[in-house]
């Protein structure tokens, strides 16, 4: 093996451990994200308080915090059936999601 190509290796490995220093190599998996979105996504759905909600955009993930806006049918009577959408700001890992209306 020559030296040049012995620099290239030994790059490399440098690179790699940089890298995984820096935490790159630890990222969660796209399971471990879809778990998050899933439990997120149904927690924002129960606090929603609407009827066959259903999440119409999201997730939209910030630093700390997952948006879901869901839309379904207002369980109030005076509401008479009517369709809401509410947007769900969800802190994660853990956290109480918080409800807001939607336009």
């Amino acid at each position: 093996m020559n030296l040049t190509m012995r620099r290239m290796i030994a790059s490399g490995v440098f690179a790699c451990a940089a890298l995984n220093a820096a935490g790159y190599s630890s990222a969660s998996s796209p399971d471990a994200w879809q778990a998050l979105y899933d439990t997120t996504a149904q927690a924002c759905l129960k606090q929603s308080g609407l009827k066959k909600a259903k999440v119409i955009e999201g997730p939209v993930l910030f630093s700390n915090t997952i948006l879901y806006k869901i839309k379904g049918v207002w369980p109030q009577a005076h509401m008479k059936g009517k369709t809401g959408r509410v947007y769900c700001l969800h802190p994660y890992p853990n956290g109480q999601p918080e409800i807001v209306d939607a336009p």
